[in-house]
């Protein structure tokens, strides 16, 4: 477990120029496919959010990527395809929010609003300015500025009210732009859900690449053993009786090279002075090696009948004990 929190650490730790430059790349290619559109909808936003899902994976499963993550280490082509298949199996899609929709008044109605709020406001305010300081004339220069900037401003206000924006649909609009204010807005966001992403992306990439190299190598060593030993098996399938005790020493020595276990000394079949069968005491732990022939306890005497096949501390095969019976 501290071995791998230690892979992850360092993965990030080397991983951090390889992180901002795949933000970077990410966020370019969201907006660039906005930008070839004028008032993008929200298809749009989801063809831009599926461009830069595209680029980070094309990216972080590159061979130079990969190794990076994977400590410098570059895997060869198979493994690569393999870490890429597990990769695509349990990866999340990237996932951006599009901004806010609201609506906005028609340039047209907004301009109405302004000509309709001065000429109410000097209606209003020139009577009012008459009876109140006898100064007609005030009442119409300030009203038509006032009357103007009143109406726009509860035109503003009615376009965030739902019911009004359906009850009068051609007043208003709902318009996606992204500029200015808005943009920079939802490029926090971009940048944001997609430092989260890779944030995620590189500490699995690196567990992926950790499994798939120590199953590499575990798979390459055994494969090694299996064609040493095949040549020795074929050879001796091929040696004459003469020749036979030799060979068979060779491939017994090669088995004992290659990390099985028990093969100590000399072969029955060279050693004239060794006992046909071991024999040893029984003990509950003997279980993991041997499979017990009838009834024994622990302190019997058992006679190992077939040896246990033992590879690199692992039993790949129990052997078989049995009890040896007292003679009367």
């Amino acid at each position: 477990m501290l071995e791998l929190q230690d892979n992850l650490a360092k993965a990030q730790s080397a991983t951090v120029g390889l992180r901002r430059d795949l933000v970077d790349r990410a966020t370019r290619e969201y907006f660039g496919t906005l930008d070839q559109v004028g008032s993008p909808a929200a298809g749009d936003f989801q063809a831009a959010e599926a461009r830069a899902n595209t680029i980070l994976k094309q990216e972080i499963l590159s061979g130079e990527a990969v190794a990076l993550v994977n400590g410098g280490t570059r895997l060869d082509d198979s493994d690569l395809a393999l870490v890429a298949l597990g990769f695509e199996t349990i990866a999340r899609p990237l996932r951006i929010p599009g901004p806010a929709a609201l609506p906005e008044s028609k340039t047209l109605t907004l301009a109405l609003a302004g000509a309709a709020g001065a000429v109410g406001g000097m209606f209003a305010l020139a009577p009012a300015m008459r009876l109140a300081f006898d100064m007609r004339d005030l009442g119409l220069v300030l009203g038509a500025p006032l009357g103007a900037l009143l109406a726009v401003l509860i035109l503003h206000r009615l376009a965030r009210v739902r019911l009004v924006t359906r009850v009068l649909p051609w007043l208003f609009l709902r318009r996606q732009a992204l500029r200015g204010a808005a943009r920079r807005e939802h490029e926090k966001v971009v940048r944001a859900c997609v430092e989260q992403w890779v944030d995620w992306a590189v500490p699995m990439l690196a567990v992926l690449c950790r499994h798939r190299s120590g199953s590499g190598e575990s798979g390459t060593d055994r494969d090694k053993v299996l064609r040493r030993i095949a040549k020795l098996i074929y050879a001796l399938h091929r040696t004459g009786p003469e020749s036979l005790p030799v060979v068979a020493h060779e491939l017994i020595q090669e088995a004992k090279n290659s990390g099985f276990e028990g093969l100590e000394g000399l072969p029955a079949f060279l050693d004239t002075t060794r006992e046909e069968k071991q024999t040893l005491t029984w003990k509950p732990d003997l279980r993991t090696k041997y499979e017990a022939f009838g009834h024994i306890v622990e302190g019997d005497q058992v006679m190992i009948e077939r040896p246990a096949v033992i590879l690199d501390g692992r039993v790949v095969q129990r052997g078989l004990v049995r009890k040896v019976r007292e003679r009367t």
